[in-house]
């Protein structure tokens, strides 16, 4: 944007509101999480009026705890396309309870989305340095967002986070829940990506289109970004959220009607309990409490206060305690992801031209991630689909190895040309032409996760192994 951001604003009601919204509002008649990470906060939470920017209809929703003004860390929720701060509320008091201030930054008439992020971009500095800044503390910084709100952080965090701003030099997250691409970004971008940021990433498994005929975005489009990102394994996960088939009544449009609802992992569970101006209803349940509320608050944790029982469970790479969702289908982890579709199968596929529909610009500018984004054959070594792994002409053993690791031809008349071993950071281990007996000595190895790229006569293809 162009020139100095103005801004208005709006009193709704004519008053601040203030309250205190719980899991007593739960649809499903579940009673949340009543201690530890994903319970609610001991505050009462202010609303503040909305801001209005004029010049581009973005709208700032400020929350915070009820307590003495005072410099508090920040979280910023970046909206999904069209979707105003009343989808999210909840979540937003949730956070606010627990002692931290939250922003949601939302564009009414968005425009064309290279504008649209720096809107965002002016819309958060414009917060914290004109309208908020006695409450906010710009050396803790987290940044969340819902589908194209998510894939937003990504850019905004390179801005925030980097040398311009430099905000979050004492804690700096970012969290995103159905992501949909990240925009405006390059492989040099990622590959210089503040590297003390924690990253949490969350797909939701039944991420599908209105008429649940195909999948929203392709997720090899952001796990093209997990893999890619200067952040090291540790601290950062690929979580996929599951639908669960256990169902409650709940009368949505209060007509004295009960519907019947399952847990479902759709596009919406960061939607909460109310109609938006799509006509998207999703209950606020406990699939909200466990795979957002509960997450979220441990990632903040771990990000501001250093606890490691809150890393465990945000970025627990897999523990019991991070994927254990109660009564709940478990939650997949991986640092390696694999997708389990075919390009077909999604909306918006990795390889779509993917230009900016005012400005005909190209704005996906990963969208060769699918193959290889820098032609060095490196981006090929991302985890293959199920699909992919069905078509396979070897296998590995044993899995996990420790001492060696062995290559199991499907057919005897396959004749190997070339065997190369990758880490995860894509760089070039080791090459045999002429592997004895197609074993390979990993006594040099440490414990983590490598890609074996298998080169014959008809194929190449690669497979991670793990070194135990």
């Amino acid at each position: 944007m162009k020139g100095v951001v103005i801004f208005i604003v709006t009193i709704l009601f004519g008053v601040t509101s203030q309250g205190q919204i719980s899991y007593n509002n739960l649809q499903d008649g579940t009673s949340g999480i009543v201690s530890g990470y994903g319970s609610w906060g001991a505050n009462n939470v202010i609303h503040e009026p909305e801001l209005t920017d004029n010049t581009n209809d973005g709208i700032i929703n400020f929350y915070h705890p009820d307590i003495a003004m005072q410099p508090l860390p920040v979280i910023y929720f970046i909206s999904g396309w069209g979707r105003p701060a009343y989808t999210y509320e909840k979540l937003f008091y949730f956070l606010a309870s627990q002692g931290y201030a939250v922003i949601n930054i939302y564009n009414n008439t968005p425009g064309n989305t290279t504008e649209a992020y720096q809107f965002s971009l002016n819309m958060m500095l414009a917060s914290a340095q004109t309208h908020f800044p006695n409450w906010i503390d710009t050396t803790k910084v987290g940044l969340m967002g819902h589908s194209y709100g998510a894939g937003a952080t990504i850019w905004l965090g390179k801005n925030i986070f980097g040398n311009t701003y430099n905000w979050g030099t004492n804690g700096r997250f970012i969290f995103m829940t159905a992501p949909w691409y990240s925009l405006v970004v390059t492989e040099d971008d990622l590959i210089n990506y503040p590297s003390n940021v924690k990253l949490l990433i969350e797909i939701n498994n039944d991420d599908m289109n209105e008429d649940n005929t195909n999948y929203n975005t392709d997720e090899r489009a952001i796990r093209a970004v997990f893999e890619l990102i200067n952040i090291p394994n540790s601290e950062k996960d690929f979580i996929r959220v599951f639908s669960d088939a256990t169902t409650y009544q709940y009368d949505a449009d209060s007509d004295g009607t009960l519907e019947t609802y399952h847990y479902d992992a759709n596009h919406y569970i960061s939607y909460t309990g109310i109609y938006n101006n799509a006509g998207h209803f999703q209950p606020y349940d406990a699939l909200d409490v466990y795979a957002i509320n509960r997450l979220s608050h441990a990632l903040i944790d771990y990000t501001f206060n250093g606890s490691m029982q809150a890393k465990n469970i945000a970025l627990g790479n897999g523990s019991t305690e991070q994927i254990n969702m109660d009564f709940l289908t478990d939650l997949e982890v991986a640092d390696t992801p694999i997708i389990t579709r075919l390009e077909n199968q999604f909306q918006y596929p990795c390889h779509s031209n993917w230009n900016d529909f005012q400005t005909n610009q190209n704005i996906w500018l990963l969208q060769n991630a699918c193959d290889d984004t820098d032609n060095d054959g490196i981006i090929d070594l991302i985890a293959l689909s199920v699909e992919q792994e069905k078509l396979k002409g070897f296998s590995l053993y044993p899995i996990p190895a420790s001492d060696y690791i062995s290559i199991h031809l499907k057919s005897n008349l396959t004749k190997i040309k070339k065997i190369e071993i990758y880490n995860v950071l894509g760089k070039k281990l080791f090459t045999s032409l002429y592997p004895i007996n197609n074993i390979i000595e990993l006594n040099n190895y440490v414990k983590g996760t490598y890609y074996l790229k298998l080169e014959t006569e008809n194929f190449i293809q690669v497979q991670p192994f793990l070194v135990k």
